[in-house]
């Protein structure tokens, strides 16, 4: 009689099961069971009808996916980069799932898995290969996230924890293959604040951002169309999604991260088209978070030299720096100039990325020199 009942039990266990679990593929990854890794396969086609985006923090899932399917006017990706301390050679990877008509700095195309990998060398040289793939294959654990992108000999791998992450790219009839470590050294957070549940994670307009590594230490060991790149610097990984088009919300936007004596800061300053002002600053000091702020007066990021026009133009030129006042809470305020010294990426007259130098001091401190950024400026109108 016993075996008999546990054998309708488990019979009726497996029935349920297979029942559910089709189903779940349709349930936000965010609500899943905690501490069992979650696995999202991403199609290359984009899907129809509406999607669902969040934008508020769990305890978990800070580098997952944030997105319930990618259509043709949603994107979700996945961004790590590095720059050298000669300030020329740099390379950014930009795992993407989106297609143009959602982030328009992409290349015309039907299918939204597509990896860029930019780069520059110290002559002066800076380039970007895209590769496609037939499905990106996304597992997160905990916070972190590992991806892989079918077809395309790309992939990423992070640990639970956010401590470490690895991009590796084998793709030789494109010319390019290597890997990319990161080891983090400042604490990830949200545009208002720690890395804790109920954060809001909107930093612009139907636009979503978490920064699972402010900084962390990169070595670089790539071989592109033939050239050598290898070297150790300053490193960065964060993710952004958004449920309606780039260019639908954003007029212009500025982003960069870097580090600075004791400090590693990361900053947002974008308007949106209607004319309101988004920010997020944070500093951390040796590994401890000294501010996280969303607040409009926590920060203020303004062009200097060159087109210094704000808001920006698109046809308008280019800046030869910023100046960035961040506030740093009992800390005081930080004040820093970024010059600009070398172009990263260029998107023509909507997009640059850049590598730069800083300088900058708290409140009436000493003035702290030989400071490593990477920042971009978007302008749309």
């Amino acid at each position: 009689m016993a075996s008999q009942k546990w054998f309708k039990r488990n019979i009726f266990l497996l029935s349920w099961l297979l029942l559910v679990l089709p189903a779940s593929s349709l349930i936000p990854i965010n609500v899943l069971p905690k501490g069992i890794p979650q696995i999202k396969t991403i199609p290359s086609q984009a899907a129809t009808g509406d999607i669902i985006a969040n934008f508020l923090s769990a305890n978990d899932n800070l580098d997952g996916p944030q997105l319930s399917a990618i259509n043709s006017t949603s994107a979700d990706w996945w961004y790590f980069d590095v720059v050298s301390p000669d300030l020329l050679t740099s390379l950014t990877i930009t795992f993407f799932t989106a297609l143009d008509s959602s982030f328009p700095f992409l290349p015309p195309s039907s299918n939204v898995d597509v990896v860029g990998i930019f780069y520059s060398f110290p002559n002066g040289t800076y380039d970007v290969i895209f590769i496609y793939a037939s499905a990106a294959i996304v597992t997160t654990d905990v916070n972190g996230s590992s991806g892989k992108y079918v077809g395309a000999g790309a992939s990423w791998s992070g640990s639970s924890d956010l401590s470490r992450y690895e991009i590796s790219i084998d793709s030789p009839e494109n010319g390019i293959s290597g890997t990319f470590t990161l080891d983090t050294l400042a604490p990830a957070h949200y545009p208002c604040g720690p890395a804790t549940a109920g954060q809001n994670m909107m930093v612009a307009p139907h636009t979503g951002w978490a920064n699972a590594m402010p900084d962390a230490v990169g070595t670089v060991n790539f071989t592109i169309l033939g050239s050598e790149m290898g070297f150790e610097g300053v490193a960065y990984h964060d993710k952004n999604w958004m449920d309606q088009p780039f260019q639908q919300n954003v007029a212009s936007w500025y982003w960069g991260h870097g580090r600075l004596g004791p400090y590693s800061i990361v900053w947002f300053d974008t308007m949106g088209l209607d004319g309101r002002e988004w920010v997020s600053a944070y500093a951390s000091e040796n590994g401890e978070i000294v501010f996280s702020s969303c607040e409009a007066s926590s920060l203020s990021v303004r062009p200097s030299g060159g087109d210094d026009q704000y808001p920006p133009s698109v046809t308008g030129g280019d800046p030869t720096g910023f100046t960035i006042w961040m506030d740093l809470g009992d800390a005081g305020a930080l004040d820093v100039n970024v010059m600009i010294e070398a172009v990263a990426a260029d998107g023509g007259p909507g997009y640059k990325r850049w590598t730069g130098s800083m300088e900058g001091r708290v409140c009436c401190g000493p003035l702290m020199k030989g400071g490593v950024a990477v920042l971009e400026q978007f302008k749309l109108v």
